[in-house]
């Protein structure tokens, strides 16, 4: 077990790595791509699944040892899934106790689990620190434990006045735009 930490672009090599590895890390973060990437996989895994079970069909004892194996990769899948979950809804902002009675929600209140499913899907969809706070609470991060080196949409350039050139002769200071991934740009 690793902690799964995600940043910037996830391939879907890296995304099927990151949930095989990080099957019971509830901690850490996986980013939007990382966990679409993942539910693609589980489709695809499905689908070969469906394939396989129709073609072996006509093999004796395959229904028996096809239910056995479909047990076991249900429950390994099921535990990675939720994992891949709690990381997705960190990712966005949340802290672990609201992450918890949505689980809770989801799985044993009639009625409510339609809406927390709803909600579920609706926040896996949401970039990375979407609910990130000025102030933490005990709902969401606060700006001050954000990661900063990590390169976010919700990221803004900041701006600063630079120091003149000492060829220059003009009395105003350019502005100077530094993006989150260190590149920076003059504004005129």
């Amino acid at each position: 077990m690793r902690r799964i930490e995600e940043h910037g672009k996830v391939t879907f090599n890296q995304a099927i790595k990151d949930f095989i590895q990080g099957w019971v890390s509830y901690g850490g973060r996986s980013t939007r791509a990382g966990y679409w990437w993942v539910i693609l996989g589980e489709w695809i895994l499905g689908g070969a699944f469906a394939i396989g079970y129709w073609l072996l069909s006509a093999i004796p004892f395959w229904h028996t040892f096809s239910i056995i194996l479909l047990v076991i990769v249900g429950i390994f899948m099921l535990i990675a899934q939720l994992a891949v979950t709690f990381r997705r809804f960190r990712d966005v902002g949340f802290k672990t106790a609201p992450i918890v009675i949505w689980l809770l929600c989801d799985l044993f209140v009639p009625l409510v689990d339609i809406i927390a499913q709803i909600a579920g899907f609706v926040f896996t969809l949401l970039p990375t620190d979407q609910f990130v706070a000025e102030k933490e609470n005990w709902l969401v991060r606060g700006k001050d434990t954000v990661d900063e080196t990590q390169t976010t949409a919700a990221a803004q350039p900041q701006l600063t006045k630079a120091a003149p050139a000492a060829t220059t002769t003009s009395t105003s200071l350019p502005t100077v735009v530094f993006y989150p991934d260190g590149r920076e740009q003059e504004i005129k």
